[in-house]
C-alpha cells in the first residue's frame, strides 16, 4: 500500500529520532557526506560558483558538503522536503558550517512554486518514496531553465546474480524503514521525457544513478 504525503511526512519525523535509523543508512551506504554515489550525481551537474541548485527530499542535507565544495557558500541552494524533522537536522549542519546561500522550504516538491528557474536539480534516495513520481520528475523538469542539469540517485530490485537473491529482504526493509517501493520504475519514465539519458547502476544493482538534461 503507498503511502501518502501526510504519512511519509509522520514517518520521517519519528524516524529522524531514532538512532537506528542512521546505523541502517549508513549501512545501506546512503546516509555519509562522503558517499561516492553522490558524489558522482553531483558531479554530473556541471556546477559552477553562480549556480542555482534544488535539492529535491533533500532529508538531513547530506548533500550539502559536495554541493557547497563547487557553490563554495556562493551561488543559491534550495533544499525542499516534506518532513519538519529531517530539515530541523538540515538547518542545524548548516549554522554549524556557516552556510549562508542556503534556503530551506517544508513542502511537497509538487507544491512549490519558487518563482525562479534553476540551473541544476537532485534527488538522492528519495524519488521512490514519492507517492506520485511522474508528477515530481515533471515539476523539477517545469523549474530548471532550458538545457538545465538533473541528476537521480535512485533504488530498484536488483537484476543481477547473486545480488537479485536478496531482493526479497532489500524489498522487506526498504518498505519498513523507508516507505520505498523498489517496484516504482522511476528511470523508464525519466527516459521517455529525454533526448539523452546516462544511466548507471551500482551496489549491487540496488541503486542507479541517472543524470540528463532539460531538453
Amino acid at each position: 500500500m503507498k503511502l501518502d504525503d501526510d504519512a511519509i511526512r509522520a514517518s520521517y519525523d519519528r524516524s529522524v529520532k531514532i538512532p537506528l535509523f542512521w546505523y541502517l543508512d549508513t549501512l545501506f551506504s546512503r546516509s555519509t557526506e562522503n558517499s561516492i554515489y553522490r558524489k558522482k550525481a553531483i558531479a554530473s551537474l556541471n556546477l559552477t560558483g553562480n549556480s542555482i541548485v534544488l535539492d529535491v527530499a533533500c532529508g538531513t542535507g547530506l548533500n550539502f558538503k559536495i554541493i557547497e565544495s563547487y557553490l563554495r557558500n556562493d551561488g543559491r541552494l534550495v533544499g525542499v522536503d516534506l518532513s519538519p524533522g529531517v530539515l530541523k537536522a538540515a538547518e542545524r549542519q548548516i549554522i554549524k558550517r556557516k552556510w549562508t546561500n542556503i534556503e530551506l522550504v517544508n513542502m511537497s516538491i509538487t507544491d512549490y512554486e519558487p518563482g525562479i528557474l534553476f540551473d541544476a536539480a537532485l534527488c538522492t534516495f528519495a524519488m521512490e518514496i514519492m507517492p506520485d513520481y511522474g508528477a515530481a520528475v515533471d515539476k523539477i523538469f517545469h523549474l530548471l531553465k532550458p538545457e538545465g542539469k538533473f541528476a537521480v540517485i535512485g533504488m530498484r530490485l536488483s537484476s543481477r546474480m547473486p545480488y537479485k537473491l536478496g531482493n526479497p529482504f532489500m524489498e522487506w526493509f526498504s518498505r519498513k524503514f523507508g516507505a520505498i517501493d523498489l517496484h516504482q520504475d522511476v528511470a523508464a519514465y525519466i527516459k521517455s521525457k529525454c533526448n539523452e539519458v546516462d544511466y548507471e547502476e551500482c551496489f549491487g544493482g540496488f541503486y542507479y544513478i541517472l543524470s540528463t538534461s532539460k531538453s
